[in-house]
């Protein structure tokens, strides 16, 4: 078993730069979700992610990024 980071990103264009706001920007319009979770050795990436989404709908969409701890 191994922990691993779960980023969620909602992808909101900046009006100004026309560009996705960063990691700062996108916390401040709720736009961005951290996870850390336990899976077992090994694990498929995007079946992980699709049954991710599948219990937390409201990321569904989202851009993840998935990082081992």
């Amino acid at each position: 078993m191994k922990r691993i980071s779960i980023i969620a990103r909602q992808r909101i264009i900046n009006p100004h730069t026309m560009k996705v706001h960063n990691d700062n920007g996108l916390k401040a319009l709720n736009g961005y979700f951290e996870d850390i979770v336990v899976v077992d050795e090994p694990f498929n990436e995007t079946t992980f992610i699709l049954q991710y989404e599948e219990k937390h709908q409201e990321l569904k969409g989202w851009d993840f990024q998935i990082k081992e701890i």
